[in-house]
């Protein structure tokens, strides 16, 4: 018996759902060996296949900004970033990243790139938050990597967007440690 199948993964994060954020193996062929892993949103006999940071509006509730700024570093998780349209990581300060090596930038370079730690500011029921992202270059090649201050807007539904304040050059870009070479 193949110990993957039926295996699955509680997702467990602070802003609040009815719904249980899960990773699941989805299917596992052995001729090549192969596993699908797939997130998923799963209430009772509903099943919502996570893969756009949008799938999440109206399904959850954000209270504080505690809950705003796990929401948002869901997306740019190393381990689940993957599973998102954002195609992001979050860029660190070397001693204070906790996904440490993946986007950390040394400590003085972070500062003299002008890069911003994550804040989050609440405004009636929009949760602004500002941080520093890594992108990963567009399946067509067109758009390479890139660093970005950004600013994303969350609202206690969970409805998000964000805006691009300023993209930064770093000439060392590619040393930047990334979950996929």
């Amino acid at each position: 018996m193949n110990f993957y199948l039926g295996w699955n993964k509680t997702i467990n994060r602070k802003f609040k759902s009815n719904y249980k954020f899960m990773l699941v193996f989805d299917r596992v062929s052995f001729y090549p060996v192969t596993a699908l892993l797939k997130l998923y949103l799963i209430k009772s006999d509903e099943k919502i296949e996570v893969n756009s940071v949008n799938v999440f509006k109206g399904r959850i509730t954000i209270e504080d900004e505690e809950q705003a700024l796990d929401f948002v570093r869901l997306f740019t998780e190393p381990e689940l970033h993957v599973f998102f349209d954002l195609l992001a990581i979050e860029v660190f300060k070397k001693s204070s990243n906790p996904f440490e090596p993946y986007g950390s930038i040394p400590d003085n370079v972070f500062g003299d790139l002008g890069l911003v730690e994550a804040t989050v500011e609440k405004k009636d029921s929009l949760f602004v938050v500002n941080r520093t992202l890594f992108f990963y270059p567009d399946s067509e090649g067109i758009v390479g990597k890139r660093i970005a201050v950004v600013k994303e807007f969350v609202k206690n539904d969970g409805e998000y967007s964000i805006e691009i304040l300023r993209e930064i050059n770093y000439e060392k870009i590619d040393e930047i440690e990334t979950p996929i070479g």
